[in-house]
């Protein structure tokens, strides 16, 4: 099995540049989460290749082609060249966790001709009578159907299967149930061009800077905020630096705000340190998916704020709590934040428990070799 993966691992991380390290994630850390999870759901033996490898490469290496996806059906990618590389090698693609971004649930989304034409080479590659993509959810199988790439699976984010025990929800509602209000808080941080959720950024900062529970602000994508939790302020754009000063302290001095970031600004690149990290904290919260489904993966609880098709499908699908930001008024406090979160530890563990027998079968129609727990998940023991 070939992986379309470049890097399995970051090998000694602490010490490498910035600039290895954001592509080491494909400019976003939350693709850790999907990548780490399909590569421990499947026992074939595997290899890891990046997306421009060729398709000699390929085929030279591998049986089977799998592509841990996330919001890749949009305006804004242009796969036209991967298409090209795929389709030549001849092999069946699997692609898991595919999805569609648009601004909402009413709206098509736009594809580029060369991701059009990505999305149907991976569907005519399939060898399986059954689907060979697995999405995150309905509406991106229906923008599928739409497009005439009909019978895809729909599943959601394979970083629902990362925890690899039944029951999680029990643990999660145990462990919340012990907090009373939420103390420490992790937020997972959003983009500073996006403007209608400043206010609630600067809400949530407020409430990770307690000075007897301190959070953090987990940083994700893109460059420019990343960069800030590493301390490299040099080469950002000063026009970028401003808006990251503004989305975050915008009260502080502009050498406040370095030193903010040094306390307070945090990004990983492997994912069990990350879940660790998350453990600490009694509550994450924030516009990223990932940052908050990893927090539930590590038995904590989490909530996310959806401002599209593509949070809102993503928390649908996997349990994340979840509130659209338009619905999230001010004043935004602990007794707020543990109100809007409605969790149901029973339906939660039996939604895990059938999407992992529909994940299971997906993957074995797919000839693909499903990992040993995943089975537990699906029989809920």
């Amino acid at each position: 099995m070939a992986i379309l993966w470049k890097y399995p691992e970051l090998g000694l991380y602490s010490n490498a540049d910035f600039d290895y390290l954001y592509n080491g994630v494909g400019h976003n850390n939350g693709n850790l989460a999907f990548v780490y999870a399909v590569a421990s759901h499947i026992k074939n033996p595997t290899k890891f290749f990046g997306w421009s490898t060729s398709a000699e490469t390929l085929k030279g290496n591998a049986d089977i082609i799998v592509v841990p996806s996330a919001n890749q059906l949009g305006r804004h990618t242009d796969y036209g060249a991967m298409a090209d590389n795929l389709e030549k090698s001849g092999l069946p693609i699997v692609a898991i966790g595919l999805g569609a971004q648009a601004d909402s649930y009413e709206r098509d989304i736009e594809l580029t001709d060369g991701t059009l034409r990505w999305a149907r080479v991976i569907a005519k590659s399939s060898k399986s009578t059954s689907s060979n993509i697995y999405t995150r959810g309905a509406y991106t199988s229906g923008q599928l159907d739409k497009l005439g790439l009909t019978g895809s699976v729909v599943g959601g984010c394979p970083s629902y299967f990362i925890n690899q025990e039944p029951g999680l929800g029990q643990k999660i509602h145990k462990n919340w149930s012990q907090v009373g209000l939420p103390r420490s808080i992790s937020v997972a941080a959003g983009h500073q061009a996006w403007m209608n959720t400043r206010e609630i950024e600067h809400q949530l900062i407020s409430l990770l800077m307690d000075r007897i529970a301190r959070g953090k602000y987990f940083v994700m994508s893109l460059a420019e905020i990343v960069k800030i939790s590493r301390g490299v302020f040099d080469g950002i754009d000063p026009h970028g630096l401003k808006g990251l000063h503004n989305h975050t302290v915008p009260h502080y001095s502009f050498e406040e705000f370095k030193v903010w970031c040094r306390n307070y600004a945090r990004s990983f690149y492997d994912v069990p340190a990350w879940m660790d990290s998350l453990r600490r904290y009694d509550l994450a919260v924030g516009t990223r998916y990932h940052g908050v489904a990893l927090a539930l993966q590590a038995e904590q609880m989490g909530l996310t704020v959806t401002i599209d098709s593509r949070t809102r499908e993503l928390c649908e699908n996997t349990g994340v709590p979840h509130v659209n930001a338009d619905q999230l008024k001010a004043p935004i406090t602990r007794v707020n934040l543990k109100k809007l979160i409605n969790f149901d530890p029973s339906i939660y563990d039996q939604h895990r428990s059938r999407c992992a027998s529909k994940y299971l079968d997906f993957l074995v129609a797919n000839r693909l070799e499903p990992a040993a727990f995943l089975k537990r998940i699906a029989a809920g023991k």
